[in-house]
């Protein structure tokens, strides 16, 4: 049984552009009750074409990776080929279009409150590449959009590395809030409860006003509020179902 799921995720990522990363938000314990899709290192070798009592042929974790299968968790997770990337932009997620017209809005930050206690911000860009993966089931299962930043020179990971479940998001709503040192501008995807996955801010141009806050990379709120014209009601929000 393993042997035979195992082979069709492999032909399914073959000749793929892969991106890895750990994604620590994920809820991986109820995935990893399905041991259908729980391999060992020594099943992915085998799968891949080694042999089980053959001493020549060493599989290592990042071999396993450059092949296009991720382990996370002891979870076999299939990264999707660049034809999925296609169809990430061919309109199916409205979220994906708009995050394709973001690459304008300069460094933005993102800022992520686990409800358990822990606050997580990080400076990235919307110009970064969208990479697609699926979780085929548990609690995380869905769509998933990586926003990948370049990788680092010695390692498979990139620099900086966003994943969102799309199947999760319901609303994008666009904020303009009073802050402290001037308006903030920012985009919340909620759930279909309304609750927050992620915010994303514009983020300050310190370097190009002499290391003070206030000012905003140029062009980067005309072009949040061309988006929020474009695809947002008069509330700011975006029905990202529609």
């Amino acid at each position: 049984m393993h042997r035979a799921l195992l082979m069709a995720a492999f032909c399914a990522v073959a000749h793929s552009t892969v991106a890895f990363t750990v994604i620590p938000a994920l809820s991986l314990p109820a995935l990893s009750n399905q041991r259908a899709i729980s391999p060992t290192l020594r099943e992915f070798r085998l799968a891949l074409g080694g042999d089980e009592g053959s001493n020549t042929v060493i599989m290592s974790r990042r071999k396993v990776m450059q092949n296009g299968v991720a382990a996370i968790g002891g979870i076999a997770i299939g990264m999707s080929s660049s034809a999925d990337a296609e169809e990430l932009a061919s309109g199916n997620y409205k979220l994906v279009d708009i995050f394709r017209e973001c690459k304008d809005l300069g460094v933005v930050r993102f800022l992520s409150v686990n409800p358990y206690g822990a606050v997580l911000e990080a400076l990235g860009k919307l110009d970064y590449a969208l990479v697609p993966f699926e979780i085929p089931m548990g609690k995380s299962k869905g769509q998933y959009v990586r926003i990948a930043g370049p990788n680092a020179e010695e390692h498979l990971v990139a620099n900086f590395e966003c994943s969102i479940n799309l199947d999760n998001a319901a609303t994008l709503a666009f904020d303009k809030l009073n802050g402290p040192t001037g308006e903030l501008y920012s985009m919340r995807i909620m759930n279909a409860d309304g609750e927050k996955i992620l915010s994303i801010l514009l983020n300050y141009d310190i370097d190009g006003n002499d290391g003070k806050p206030g000012k905003y990379y140029p062009g980067a709120v005309d072009k949040w509020l061309s988006l929020r014209s474009t695809y947002a009601d008069i509330n700011g929000d975006v029905d990202l179902r529609a």
